[in-house]
């Protein structure tokens, strides 16, 4: 048996698989990466309609209480109503916001690889 021919065509498999991982490595950080960019077009997508959605439950609520409090105070108490929830959105925002991002993106390109690892 040649050992030059056994070393240039364990050459040449070897360079074939690093062409085929860096495929799979483009293929795959494409997949993850539409993901991630859906999940962002829908998450802004559903908080432009929940937040017109928001307004306007907020200025018939706020009409409401007109008739109640008179115009001008019904506006200042929903836009005091308004400020509380901003601050308690502050308030709360790593255990609401910063950590849900955080587990979906650490899923989306760690959980993958530990699920492979675990099943082979």
């Amino acid at each position: 048996m040649n050992y030059s021919s056994s070393i240039q065509a364990l050459w040449t498999e070897a360079k074939n698989y690093l062409e085929l991982q860096k495929e799979y490595l483009k293929l795959d950080s494409a997949e993850k990466l539409s993901v991630l960019l859906s999940a962002v077009a829908t998450a802004a997508v559903c908080l432009i309609l929940a937040l017109a959605a928001l307004f306007f439950f907020v200025i018939a609520f706020a009409l409401w209480l007109a008739k109640i409090v008179g115009g001008a105070w019904s506006f200042t108490i929903m836009g005091g109503v308004m400020l509380l929830v901003i601050i308690v959105v502050l308030i709360g925002r790593k255990r609401w916001i910063v950590q849900p991002v955080a587990r979906f993106v650490a899923s989306l390109f760690v959980g993958d690889s530990e699920e492979e690892a675990e099943g082979l």
